[in-house]
């Protein structure tokens, strides 16, 4: 049964071979997180002090190369963002890597984390939509009907519900409980295209009400579809970026 580490680890395996091929590129990164994201989604599951499951049904792909092409901008943890460690301070841009396969908590959710520190890339998934089940004697409930949340905050709560440091996290693999061909590929929520706005410095690509695209980009984002190229956040419509690098299952109720 594969393990949590040796899952995340199939996206350098393919990464590596694209690159050598020469056929690296942003649809790749998608291509090459595919099956690793279907056995997450489909394979298995978290359980949490052995009583809890945290059941995935959707996870979005963040992607950050520090010396490629491959830009994430919106990555929180890359050496395009200042930090308010005095330590890294010292040392610019050389921001710490994280372990391989831990557990990143931020501002928006709780990202697994896949980095390569040789290769100088950062990679994470970021926990988008998830259930909370309840151990039965041992068994995943496969009939269980519970919606999935889609407040990727609210895992804080229920992953953790013991305290960081007193939560036992395991993966638990399994034969396959969901078809693996109910998996769809979207862009993320409510992350924007950015645009550079000078040497290294990029933003956030927001509509004004002077540009032209403006009136079409209200009546988009009004649609909140997986696919509509705007969306709208604290009053400020923003393009989307348009990336398919969030995965989650078909036809589940969020």
């Amino acid at each position: 049964m594969e393990t949590l580490i040796n899952i995340l680890k199939q996206f350098d395996e393919r990464r590596t071979e694209k690159v050598n091929a020469k056929q690296w590129n942003e649809d790749a990164v998608a291509e090459c997180f595919k099956d690793c994201a279907e056995k997450l989604l489909c394979k298995g599951y978290f359980l949490i002090n052995g009583k809890y499951i945290i059941d995935l049904g959707a996870i979005e792909l963040y992607y950050h190369e520090e010396e490629g092409n491959i830009k994430d901008h919106i990555m929180y943890h890359t050496n395009e963002h200042p930090s308010k460690s005095r330590i890294f301070k010292l040392n610019k841009n050389d921001f710490p890597y994280f372990k391989f396969g831990s557990f990143n908590l931020h501002q928006s959710g709780v990202d697994v984390t896949f980095e390569n520190e040789e290769k100088k890339y950062r990679a994470s998934f970021l926990i988008r939509s998830y259930r909370v089940l309840k151990m039965d004697d041992g068994l995943y409930p496969k009939n269980d009907d519970t919606k999935y949340d889609t407040h990727s905050t609210h895992i804080f709560d229920d992953m953790f519900y013991s305290g960081y440091g007193n939560t036992e996290i395991l993966w638990i693999p399994t034969d396959e409980i969901k078809k693996v061909g109910d998996v769809e590929l979207c862009p993320r929520k409510n992350v924007a295209e950015y645009r550079k706005i000078g040497d290294g410095k990029y933003e956030k690509y927001d509509v004004k009400k002077t540009d032209h695209e403006y009136i079409i980009a209200v009546e988009e984002a009004k649609k909140k579809a997986p696919f509509s190229k705007y969306f709208e956040s604290s009053s400020i419509i923003y393009k989307k970026d348009m990336r398919n690098w969030r995965f989650k299952l078909k036809n589940i109720e969020e």
